[in-house]
């Protein structure tokens, strides 16, 4: 009896190679999910969904470095410090995912050299620590200048007593 239907041959699997864009197209396509990997847990599946994108990978690795810090600050009873920090990690996010948006492959202060293994946590602390004091130390000079030239102003302005009408 004759098969109407032939034997399959079997013929080397040949992979085809899944194309490669260029940099200018990889962040062309993929600007809008590398921006929408900075809203918290969303880093996590754009990771690993975009894997073939160096530039959703560059952005979703910061920002997972930010929804652990996210994570981390919850363990922090409440109080002025948290929210400090709260501050600090959403001001990450924002300006990670500004960047994203406009299609720049720029760090997000402290987290980007973390993102990379440049840096171990204890050094990026350190180095944020060092920031906040420069700050800190720049904000009181400023302050003090500011006390010393509004009492300049409020004796400069102070007129001395009016002399009183002569009395008849």
């Amino acid at each position: 009896m004759d098969n109407a239907f032939p034997e399959p041959t079997e013929e080397p699997s040949a992979e085809v190679p899944k194309p490669t864009l260029s940099p200018e197209h990889d962040v062309d396509e993929n600007k809008d999910i590398a921006a929408f990997s900075y809203l918290w847990v969303m880093s996590v599946v754009v990771f690993f969904l975009k894997k073939d994108s160096p530039f959703v990978r560059f952005h979703a690795k910061q920002a997972m470095i930010l929804f652990g810090l996210t994570v981390l600050i919850w363990f922090i009873p409440f109080d002025y410090f948290s929210r400090f920090l709260e501050l600090i990690v959403l001001a990450g996010m924002v300006i990670g995912f500004i960047n994203a948006a406009q299609g720049k492959k720029k760090d997000v202060p402290f987290v980007g050299p973390l993102s990379r293994g440049e840096k171990t946590l204890k050094g990026t602390w350190h180095d944020l620590v060092h920031a906040v004091a420069q700050l800190v130390t720049a904000l009181k000079k400023f302050f003090k200048r500011a006390g010393k030239v509004a009492k300049a102003v409020e004796k400069e302005h102070i007129a001395p007593n009016p002399p009183s009408p002569p009395t008849i």
